[in-house]
């Protein structure tokens, strides 16, 4: 790598890590949010909404790192023309395509590490996360106990525990039963303790009280007990096997050939290419960003209007990468155009590179035109 390479590479570098930070921070939290959810209502520690944030954090990063890397193209290459170390390169004689050439190297950065994102690390942390969540819905007995709360796992049924000592003894116990609109039943012990084995989960009551009370006959009948097992499995969910997602699985363990799967294997083709070009869409998003400037005279007001079409043009690319994915899984014979953002993309790159090497702006183009219309 030449030294001026070398210089742009490194100048790229550090507000790609800042537009990373801030964009994926955004992104992160929105969805670090909704796991706060499902920490709370199942009663988990703080800890594992940490674990599940982490989990959160490889999809961000390949979310944000195209968006990222074309934002700090944008910034590098309009810090360059303000300050005049385009117009100094310029003289020195390096030409557009010479100049395109670190913008590359970038991308290519990106692609390698999108790639790798896209294709391994993020299902398998995909994989981890849906497997956390699948067993913190398992773990209905962290739902139950709830120290100084009335839970209520189903209709007619609700539980009330005092405290939770640090050896696991539960105390101020209280158990309410309405199976019956005409008939209640309590069962509270001072103490209790749950015994959990693999398939039979019980809370055992110490020196407690069960009462019945008929409202056909209005007798309560009041019976005392050393202790009392009562069967907690009941209330246990039955979620069933996990399935294997898509975006959870590796890329190698995926169909390729959309036009040829049927079914479920349909929208596994489609998740495994449309990780390709994820990964080809970072790969020219820098040198698309540096292209929309480079491209044009220089303006002593700015490039605020470049700036606001580079913007538009990555939305619009962007959402037309998420609608083919939609179009091509109702018609896969047309798969190929999952890759028409991607093809777009190059023919801008081409088309702002061939304008720029060969001097030209919109008033040039406009009077090419006016001549070729006077001379026929």
């Amino acid at each position: 790598m030449k030294l001026v390479d070398r210089y742009i590479v490194r100048q790229l570098a550090g507000p790609f890590l800042f537009f990373l930070f801030v964009f994926g921070g955004i992104i992160w939290l929105n969805q670090a949010l909704r796991i706060v959810d499902v920490v709370v209502e199942n009663g988990q520690p703080g800890m594992v909404f940490v674990e599940l944030s982490i989990y959160l954090l490889p999809r961000v990063l390949e979310s944000v790192f195209p968006v990222a890397a074309f934002a700090a193209s944008l910034f590098l290459t309009n810090r360059l023309y303000a300050e005049s170390e385009y117009a100094v390169m310029m003289a020195a004689g390096l030409s557009p395509l010479v100049f395109a050439r670190p913008f590359i190297i970038f991308g290519a950065i990106n692609f390698i590490l999108v790639l790798t994102l896209a294709n391994y690390i993020t299902p398998i942390s995909n994989n981890a996360f849906q497997q956390r969540q699948h067993e913190i819905r398992q773990e209905y007995i962290l739902q139950l106990v709830k120290v100084g709360e009335f839970i209520t796992p189903q209709k007619g049924v609700t539980f009330y525990f005092g405290a939770l000592r640090d050896d696991g003894l539960l105390e101020d116990i209280l158990i309410r039963e309405v199976k019956d609109p005409t008939k209640q039943m309590v069962h509270t012990a001072p103490t209790g303790r749950l015994i959990d084995n693999k398939n039979d989960t019980k809370l055992v009551l110490i020196n407690g009280t069960f009462q019945q009370y008929d409202q056909n006959t209005r007798r309560l009948n009041v019976i005392k007990f050393d202790s009392f097992s009562y069967d907690l499995t009941q209330f246990s969910k039955n979620i069933g096997p996990r399935k294997l997602r898509a975006n959870a699985t590796t890329t190698p363990n995926l169909p390729w050939s959309i036009a040829h799967a049927e079914g479920a294997d349909k929208f596994k083709a489609i998740e495994a290419q449309s990780r390709l070009v994820k990964s080809l869409f970072s790969l020219f998003m820098p040198l698309l960003g540096a292209a929309i400037l480079f491209s044009g005279s220089f303006s002593r007001a700015g490039f605020y209007y470049r700036i606001v079409f580079a913007v538009v043009l990555l939305l619009g690319l962007n959402t037309m990468r998420g609608a083919t994915q939609s179009f091509v899984a109702k018609s896969p014979s047309l798969s190929f155009l999952l890759y028409s953002p991607v093809a777009i993309s190059l023919a801008i790159i081409v088309l702002l590179i061939f304008i720029t090497v060969k001097g030209w702006d919109g008033t040039t183009l406009m009077r090419g035109w006016q001549k070729k219309q006077v001379s026929t």
